[in-house]
Order: structure tokens, then sequence, then C-alpha cells
């Protein structure tokens, strides 16, 4: 039972990457096909299209916060490597990293609670977006669903991030006691 449920929680986990990859990939390239047409409009013929500023935020912190998301499950914060200038057991590793991961996880979470409020008041007073007269909760949505994604990751790492390596961490340079860990 344990380990079928570990494997679904590797494919779901291995098919959401995917999605964070190919969603990357699509707004990236959109925003950047957005901005040569309104580079093209303004300067070429002159003209100007308000919605495309608009699209362009919106698809920019969404953008944003699935590259968040991205970076997150991978380990791919930029860290100091500090501990690996020092001579420490695998025991004092695991707890500095593991104060690293909860800490983390806090600072996440009020940020959740921050974006979940906001969106409720959005939601409240029917706000709108100036030039297409969308929701502004599409805009909100993004930080809360970077968050929430975020807030899992950390708390896969909690329990999962040992002094190893694993399929999650594309950290270097690693210390010498740390060993390829088989996650499936």
């Amino acid at each position: 039972m344990g380990s079928a449920m570990k494997n679904l929680f590797i494919k779901i986990d291995h098919y959401l990457g995917l999605s964070y990859r190919f969603s990357l990939i699509f707004l990236t390239l959109f925003l950047t096909g957005m901005m040569a047409f309104a580079v093209f409009l303004r300067y070429v013929l002159g003209q100007s299209l308000p919605a495309i500023e608009e699209i362009s935020i919106l698809v920019g912190v969404w953008l944003y916060f699935i590259a968040m998301v991205a970076v997150t499950r991978e380990r791919g914060h930029l860290t100091g490597g500090i501990l690996d200038l020092f001579s420490l057991s695998s025991r004092t590793r695991r707890q500095i990293k593991t104060f690293n991961d909860l800490v983390g996880l806090s600072v996440i979470c009020v940020f959740a609670w921050y974006a979940y409020k906001y969106l409720a008041f959005t939601l409240k007073i029917h706000r709108s977006s100036t030039n297409l007269s969308w929701p502004t909760a599409l805009w909100v949505v993004s930080a809360l669903f970077g968050f929430s994604f975020m807030a899992l990751y950390k708390l896969r790492d909690l329990f999962v991030h040992e002094d190893n390596y694993t399929q999650y961490d594309n950290k270097s340079p690693h210390p010498s006691s740390a060993t390829l860990k088989d996650t499936v």
C-alpha cells in the first residue's frame, strides 16, 4: 500500500513537473510574441493597444509564480553553500537543512495567507481590470497557486530531504558524504 501510494505521488509529481515546464515555455513565447506585436504596433504603425499591457502583466505574473514553483520543486534556489566549508556531521547538516526548510515554509505560508486574504477582498468587491474588465482575481490566483504549491514542495523537502542526492536536488557542490538516493 505504502509503495503504491509513493509511486502514485512520484508519477503525479512527474506530470506536474512536465506541466510547469510546458507552461513556462508557452508563457515565455506568448509574452515575447505579445511584446514584439506591441512594439510593432507602437513604433511601426503608430498605434497602441492598451489590452496588450494588461494581458502581458497577467501572463508575466503567472510566469513568475509558475517559475517559483518549478524552482522550489527542483531545489534550485540560490544558496551560499557555506555548509560545505565546514566539517559538520550528517546529523548537524540535516538539522540545519530542516531548520531552513521550516523557515522557508513559514514565510511561504505567511505570503499564501495574505494572497488568500487579498483574493477574498478582490472577489468581495468585484474588482476588475481597467481595459479588459476582467476580474483581478485572475492575477491574484497566480500568487495563491504559486505559494500553495511551493508550500507543498517545502513540506516534501521536510520529509524527504536528507544529506543525499535525490531526483529533486540539482545543487552543486554536494558534501562529500552525499550519496545517490533511489526514490523509486
